[in-house]
């Protein structure tokens, strides 16, 4: 084993070794070197095909004529006339295997490996880029660039830098023998194209390109005449092309995904912005270190979300969950070699002019024209109510009902909608219209609005509802007021949801119903995660005492360490199923706000900055959004990433409390509106953030009650151990009850923006 560990070693101290060693035989100072090389057994193969390259050159000199063997023969003898064969030309030497070989000299040599390059690239022109240096950072898609530019020689001279070394899953795309495994990649493609061609002249630069090489690397001996950026470090990626412009270097970038190639002409626009200005902003300081999930968004701004493929796009949402990496493939890298040459060699000789985006995607050009056609979700079965329909219903209702026998003033009035607008809804759709006419206040229920595949038996827009009315009863309690509300089947085709008849009472009383009415407009959902601190045991009190009033509410709740883990995982599965869910994935999206302007503008919805996430998880969002990459993750049974915020939630819990009702009827889920309203006033009353978590109930509802409606075998197989888990939690069947709202509970700051409302013009009027 001595004799092993010593190979060993003796071939680790020619793992830095690229260059190959030449021997001229009419030099004797070559001849004896090469004799003590030999005799030192240091050479274990040799290749002598000189008289075969001989008379290619001769072929190519003559190409008019067809040369006989006879003709060779001839003309090879008159070469050597007086000379040992030998000595003519040059032998190389390759350290890394031991291999020598008999070749033409340099200029010969350039001659005819090259000659086939005729005439699309004439012998002017490759004279003229024989002058030219290239440099390349990155040498995994780099690697692929710098063979095809030296196997076309358009550059005399190649400035390789990365700091990495050939790992076994580079091998996916990185065209090297397994015996160069743990090798430096820049002396890996140094060698590769030394044995293609040992004239062109390379410079390594081992330990990447950095502050401390930036000037070594862009002007050496020459100044480069264009930069290759392929490296994965995104402050690399700005500042080389910060250097690049200053020197006036035209960058040129593949991305090996639908064959996106950049261009930028710093030679012609020295002002121009780098990476078409899509870096702008970025410190090259701060992205130095970040993780490849921390890399995302910053990627995906510079290459464009919109346009990666969707194998990419899905293979990103992996990242750091089932990959380590984004996936390369070599049939793409391979692409990148040919496209990012051919660009080079039109820039260098002066045939391209334009900086640019690029594409040349061949899944698009090379596709099955005919597929078959996708099915669209389920349309939405209604249509918004227009005010005709709610006055006809209103004048309906007064023509079988009595009229009201006292109407608040105007003052009171508005304070009573104002309350009622500021209510709770499923993914703030704010469900609802209110009309007032002749002292009765009037709730439709907008089916068009609330209308979702998700909102199994209209449980969320139902609650919603239900939240909107304890808000009336509450503020008109508060101002000294009664309000009565009568609740119509649901089925009623007016969509009149509730009747409110106010009375005045005697007098204010000061109560607790006052004080909840206080929290009406401070309310809010809050999804802050935080460090999980205890919630004083006195709120599971005042909150059961609170709740006593409505008929049929049980309230459970639970604060164990291991209840609220497997809580967490049990619902971070049921947004992973919904997100899976093509319907779902739409709703998702479809209620979610991207930036203040536009939930601004719509004013509905959930805003992505009242989430408490990361950049990079805003980024995956908006990958996610496509169906396309989301389905695929479907089909490869994978997407724990979009477990990763339920899970963190939930962990950071005081406790997680249920609410359920005796049977699922719409009146049911009207009275549990109430009681979550109710409840989720006396929590923010007490400091105690609220975040509903509703998918487990929805799903389970549809899952028991809805016979599994359009889920899948997958997702029924799912989504029934799910539930079996969940009862043992919250043991709400074996009582009989229906698990209908579930919610976080937590002591944590205020955070993020408030749900905006429609203006209240749009969903109240009076006539």
């Amino acid at each position: 084993m001595n004799e092993l560990s010593g190979l060993i070693e003796a071939t680790g101290s020619l793992n830095q070794i690229y260059r190959p060693v030449f021997f001229r035989l009419k030099n004797t100072q070559d001849q004896q070197a090469l004799t003590a090389l030999i005799a030192d057994r240091q050479v274990s193969i040799v290749h002598d095909n000189y008289e075969e390259q001989l008379k290619e050159l001769l072929k190519m000199q003559h190409p008019t004529i067809k040369l006989k063997a006879d003709d060779y023969q001839r003309l090879i003898a008159d070469r050597h006339a007086g000379k040992n064969p030998d000595e003519e030309g040059v032998w190389v030497y390759f350290p890394w295997n031991k291999k020598l070989i008999h070749l033409l000299d340099e200029e010969e040599f350039i001659e005819v490996r090259t000659n086939r390059n005729r005439y699309k690239i004439t012998l002017d022109e490759q004279h003229s880029l024989q002058q030219k240096a290239i440099g390349i950072v990155g040498l995994s898609v780099g690697h692929s660039i710098a063979l095809t530019i030296a196997m076309e020689r358009i550059c005399g001279e190649l400035r390789l830098a990365d700091f990495d070394t050939a790992e076994l899953s580079n091998l996916n795309r990185l065209r090297t023998p397994l015996f160069n495994l743990g090798i430096n990649k820049t002396v890996i493609a140094a060698r590769e194209i030394a044995e293609i061609d040992p004239f062109l002249r390379v410079e390594i630069f081992n330990d990447g390109l950095h502050n401390g090489n930036m000037d070594a690397f862009f002007i050496g001996n020459q100044k480069l005449d264009l930069f290759i950026e392929v490296c994965d470090g995104l402050d690399i990626k700005i500042q080389s092309r910060y250097k690049a412009r200053e020197l006036n270097i035209p960058v040129v970038m593949d991305t090996n995904d639908r064959g996106m190639l950049d261009v930028e002409r710093f030679d012609l626009e020295p002002q121009r912005p780098v990476l078409h200005g899509l870096a702008d902003g970025l410190d090259p300081d701060n992205i130095k270190d970040l993780t490849n999930e921390q890399k995302v968004p910053y990627i995906l701004r510079m290459i464009g979300a919109e346009t990666i493929s969707t194998r990419l796009k899905a293979s990103m949402l992996e990242v750091e969950q089932s990959i380590n990496t984004w996936p390369q493939l070599a049939s793409s890298v391979t692409l990148g070699g040919a496209l990012t040459t051919d660009v080079c060699r039109r820039i260098l000789l002066d045939q391209y002019h334009e900086s640019g985006r690029y594409y040349i995607d061949l899944e698009e050009l090379v596709k099955d024209e005919h597929v078959a056609k996708e099915v669209q979700p389920s349309a939405n079965p209604y249509q918004p109510l227009t005010r005709d329909q709610q006055t006809d219903s209103i004048k309906k209702y007064f023509e079988e009902h009595q009229a009201a026998t006292f109407k608040p003033d105007e003052q009171q009035l508005h304070r009573i909608v104002d309350a009622a607008l500021a209510a709770p809804s499923a993914g703030n759709n704010q469900p609802w219209v209110w009309v007032y006419h002749e002292g009765l206040l009037f709730l439709f229920h907008d089916k068009y609005k609330s209308w979702s595949w998700g909102d199994y038996y209209e449980m969320g827009s139902h609650m919603s509802l239900g939240a909107a009315l304890e808000n009336v009863h509450l503020q008109a309690s508060a101002i000294g007021l009664a309000g009565n509300a009568e609740i119509f089947p649901t089925g009623a085709a007016t969509q009149i949801a509730a009747v409110i008849r106010f009375e005045k009472q005697d007098q204010v009383v000061l109560g607790e119903d006052t004080k909840l009415a206080n929290e009406i407009f401070t309310r809010r959902t809050n999804r802050r995660i935080d460090v999980r601190k205890p919630i004083d045991a006195s709120f599971y009190d005042k909150a059961q005492s609170a709740l006593n009033e409505f008929k049929g509410i049980s309230l459970y709740h639970t604060e164990s360490e291991e209840d609220l883990a497997e809580l967490a995982d049990i619902i971070a599965e049921c947004d992973k199923v919904r997100l899976l869910n093509k319907l779902g994935h739409e709703e998702f999206y479809h209620e979610l706000r991207w930036d203040r302007a536009e939930a601004d503008q719509k004013r509905d919805g959930v805003e992505i900055e009242a989430v408490d996430i990361s950049q990079s998880d805003i980024a995956g969002f908006k990958v996610a959004g496509d169906w396309k990459a989301v389905e695929l993750i479907s089909d490869w049974k994978k997407g724990s990433a979009f477990k990763k915020l339920s899970l963190k939630a939930v962990k950071s819990a005081g406790s997680m409390a249920l609410i359920t009702i005796p049977s699922l009827t719409h009146t049911g889920l009207i009275e549990a509106g109430k009681a979550v309203e109710k409840l989720w006033l006396l929590s923010a009353a007490e400091s105690i953030a609220v975040h509903p978590m509703l998918s487990p109930v929805f799903f389970f509802n549809r899952l028991v009650h809805g016979n599994a409606e359009q889920l899948t075998p997958d997702e029924i197989e799912n989504l029934t151990r799910l539930r079996e888990r969940f009862l043992k939690i919250f043991p709400a069947g074996k009582e009989n009850q229906t698990e209908v709202f579930l919610m976080k509970l937590a002591l944590a700051d205020d955070y993020g923006p408030k749900s905006l409302r429609k203006n209240k013009d749009e969903l109240f009027y009076q006539f």
